[in-house]
């Protein structure tokens, strides 16, 4: 229901700062780490780099087949991206340029994701895991994984990269061997608590696994109503909000875990929620659905939005700014749109 939307609560209000648009499915987006670059890729492979203010900046070379992931250099204007057509790509955007390609080892590329301190690139295509230096050496790879890397993301603290697959999880440690969590299931999604001290995956089964990492120990939360892709933490690691349904669930992490805890239920959504997304330092979450309404939630303190917003079409992806002031929402049917926060 586009233009639907809310009076603001708690002294500021939600503005929608500006719209752009690319040429389909928004299937990724990334801000850069100062703020300045908005990246974006689409389903059909076509790469675009807008300035803070919504402006179309650059327009790289687009990937042959379908596009997956993008991902920004910490503390740099470079990002690399890949998709369907085997490639891995790394750009700088203040120069326009790209900076060098390399094959990922297989079609069907899923993801890349930088190192917290920006000096190792990982990448997941097929089967195949490789680490990259920033020169565009490969430094690691693997291809030990039972099917399709589904996902990837790296422990906070920088000492490793998990995958996650059919059949769970695989821990690959930087200097040391691989560490395997596993479980007989489809993993989807991965999410590391900032904290590291947990592992989470969404499932095709409609659950959510949540691995103790230093133990290894294992628990599961079912009864979602499909299956789970939307996971997001918290900054503290204290609290877990999933999707799998049209409700939010907020699990609370502290202490010995989730286990035998009664959690938080956010109900306002008319529809399948596709993203989650917590601020990076504050407390607020944004939420969407198939229906392309926004919300934002205080979920540690209200159970009820404090704000909403129709937009034309599905929500495909959700991101902050790292200092939180902006939220940007990519659609189904390429418009991107920007908003701020205003006293």
């Amino acid at each position: 229901m586009p233009g639907l939307k809310t009076a603001q609560r708690g002294g500021s209000e939600v503005i929608q700062l500006w719209q752009a648009d690319v040429d389909d499915f928004v299937q990724d987006l990334a801000w850069s780490s100062d703020h300045r670059f908005l990246a974006a890729i689409s389903i059909s492979g076509s790469l675009a780099v807008f300035a803070s203010d919504g402006s179309e900046y650059w327009k790289p070379t687009p990937h042959s087949h379908a596009g997956s992931s993008v991902a920004w250099r910490p503390g740099t204007s470079e990002f690399s991206s890949i998709g369907h057509d085997g490639v891995v790509r790394h750009w700088d955007a203040h120069k326009k340029a790209l900076i060098w390609e390399a094959e990922s080892g297989a079609l069907w590329g899923t993801r890349v994701a930088w190192r917290p301190n920006g000096s190792m690139l990982a990448s997941a295509a097929g089967r195949i895991l490789r680490l990259w230096n920033p020169e565009g050496v490969v430094q690691r790879e693997s291809a030990d994984h039972e099917s399709t890397i589904t996902d990837l993301g790296w422990n906070p603290d920088g000492s490793s990269v998990a995958v996650s697959a059919y059949f769970g999880v695989t821990l690959h440690i930087l200097g040391k061997s691989t560490r395997k969590f596993q479980w007989k299931g489809s993993s989807l999604v991965l999410s590391w608590s900032p904290t590291s001290r947990f592992l989470v995956t969404g499932e095709q089964d409609s659950s959510v696994h949540v691995w103790y990492v230093k133990t290894g120990n294992d628990s599961q939360m079912s009864g979602f109503a499909t299956k789970v892709r939307e996971l997001a933490w918290h900054h503290t690691g204290n609290f877990l909000a999933t999707g799998g349904s049209d409700s939010i669930v907020l699990w609370d992490c502290s202490g010995k875990g989730p286990e035998g805890k009664t959690p938080r239920i956010l109900e306002a959504h008319a529809s399948r929620i596709t993203q989650l997304a917590f601020q990076f330092s504050g407390d607020q979450l944004a939420s969407s659905d198939t229906d392309g309404i926004v919300m934002l939630w205080k979920p540690l303190s209200d159970v009820s939005p404090y704000f909403f917003h129709g937009l034309n079409s599905e929500i495909s992806r959700l991101v902050w700014t790292s200092n939180d002031q902006r939220l940007t929402a990519g659609e189904s049917c390429g418009k991107i749109t920007t908003f701020g926060f205003r006293k």
